[in-house]
């Protein structure tokens, strides 16, 4: 679709350009057309002007050595050609015109009443002989067609029209109507003769008109051009119809289907129905993704929320009861003081709880701030910390570092956790950490030799507030942060049921060299 539209546009850019061009072309042919006729019509003067020139010459053409037509191709181009300015007569008329011209003019005249050209019939040295108009005697040697046919070439002009013509509309495109296209055909002695061979021009035959501009012509041809153009209006029609229908029909069904969305309607299908564009298909499919993570999103933060007021509401529950019988009960002080340590106690564990969920949600919602973090020396810094509070943590890593592109922070958290985890679990004995990189991933085992773990709790280990320690203060979260961040990272976390004890195994991408 993307191609189509570009085509389109394409297409629309060019088409003013395209049809100036075509509009300039069928002008030129105009012009062209009209110097044919203009030729054709010099060819046949230039011949009565020969029997006035040489009464006595044969009619009958000699036998041609070569080829047999020798004819006059038509030249100008409106593209290329000189626009000269009026073609006006110079000098003063003479006079002494020879009478045998005078019928030549006569017929020119009486051409003229249905042709509408101005054919003028010029002896060798560019003076007019014979014309419908009062031209004669006058001399056209300075027009430089005329020029050129007194050397014997054949060399067409564009002239200016004279004051008298109308100017073309301002909104007209055509500039035939502003032009004349002038042609001075030599006449050699020889009828097949031609511009290079030593033959002597004996008249020359000037001829001019106006070529017909492009809206005329298109008005003459006005009942041709119906069809095409209600062609033209019927497929652009189509093409708009159709466009209608490819995008916006289904950006229509789209956007409906996003409001019963936004209304809180679900199972609303966001894929359009029928043939759709391959980007509609891709917002769908993008649109259907939001709204699946927003679901999803909407289940945690239910689920999430649930189980958060589910914890808390037994320390609330116990807090609440001592302040009431502190309130309400007399007691002796040392009855009091107990109720009170509870109170600390519960006030403890929540505190820890919200601590617990806020490094939760944040390790959930955001991305990871990442630099460069060195694991072997990560793990010594944990380990060292237990050591020394009396905790043996064993640490052993490979002599090369071991580098990942990771939040430290976060990598603290987790790995910190892991340990705590293991070493509230494994008895007097230490805590194994070992760290391996296999292929493109460092692998970390943190074991304890703790008690045996039932089968029936290893799916459970990872879920958010499942302990098996709630009575000593376990709030269930710290293997949840441990998932969130191997997951954050790219990588993931499983656990390893052993004869004695627990191994849990983290995985994660190690950094690009």
């Amino acid at each position: 679709m993307r191609t189509l539209l570009s085509a389109l546009w394409l297409w629309a850019l060019t088409l003013p350009l395209l049809a100036l061009a075509v509009f300039r072309t069928y002008e030129n042919q105009l012009v062209r057309r009209t110097e044919e006729a203009l030729i054709s019509e010099a060819v046949v003067v230039g011949e009565s002007a020969r029997q006035v020139v040489d009464p006595g010459a044969t009619t009958q053409l000699e036998t041609p050595q070569g080829e047999p037509f020798v004819p006059l191709q038509p030249t100008l181009d409106l593209r290329i050609d000189q626009l000269h300015g009026v073609a006006r007569r110079a000098g003063t008329a003479t006079t002494s015109i020879e009478e045998r011209w005078r019928p030549l003019t006569a017929l020119l005249e009486r051409a003229e009443l249905r042709n509408l050209t101005g054919v003028r019939v010029l002896d060798s040295s560019g003076v007019v002989v014979a014309s419908p108009k009062r031209e004669v005697g006058y001399s056209l040697a300075h027009l430089p067609e005329v020029r050129a046919a007194m050397e014997g070439r054949y060399e067409p002009a564009l002239h200016e029209r004279g004051r008298h013509a109308s100017e073309p509309h301002p909104s007209s495109l055509s500039r035939a109507s502003a032009i004349h296209v002038s042609i001075a055909v030599p006449v050699f002695s020889k009828p097949r003769s031609q511009a290079g061979d030593d033959d002597e021009v004996i008249a020359i035959v000037y001829d001019s008109r106006t070529p017909m501009d492009v809206e005329k012509s298109i008005w003459r041809l006005r009942e041709e051009l119906v069809v095409p153009a209600l062609a033209s209006i019927v497929l652009t029609l189509g093409l708009m119809l159709l466009l209608s229908r490819l995008i916006a029909q289904p950006l229509v069904t789209l956007a409906g289907a996003a409001r019963r969305v936004a209304d809180g309607h679900r199972g609303v299908a966001l894929t359009p129905r029928g043939f759709a564009p391959k980007e509609v298909g891709f917002l769908s499919e993008s649109l259907e993704r939001m709204r699946t993570q927003l679901e999803g999103r909407a289940e945690y933060v239910r689920t999430f929320a649930a189980n958060a007021a589910h914890e808390l509401k037994s320390p609330l529950t116990s807090i609440r009861g001592a302040a009431e019988l502190l309130l309400e009960a007399e007691m002796s002080r040392d009855q009091a003081r107990k109720f009170l340590e509870n109170v600390l106690e519960d006030a403890v564990r929540m505190d820890k709880l919200v601590q617990r969920l806020l490094v939760l949600a944040r390790v959930e919602s955001s991305s990871p701030n990442r630099s460069d973090v060195e694991l072997g020396e990560l793990l010594d810094a944990i380990a060292e910390r237990h050591r020394r509070r009396g905790q043996p943590v064993q640490v052993a890593h490979p002599e090369a570092p071991v580098r990942l592109f990771a939040d430290p922070e976060q990598l603290e958290a987790m790995f910190g956790s892991l340990i705590d985890n293991a070493v509230r679990h494994g008895g007097p004995e230490p805590v194994e950490v070992t760290l391996e990189v296999q292929g493109r991933a460092a692998i970390t085992r943190v074991r304890d030799h703790g008690p045996e773990v039932p089968e029936e709790l290893m799916s459970n280990l990872f879920e958010r507030f499942f302990t098996t320690e709630r009575a000593r203060g376990g709030t269930g979260l710290g293997l949840s942060i441990v998932r969130a961040v191997a997951e954050g990272h790219g990588g993931e976390v499983h656990a390893v049921r052993r004869d004695r004890g627990l191994e849990l195994v983290v995985q994660l991408p190690v950094k690009d060299p």
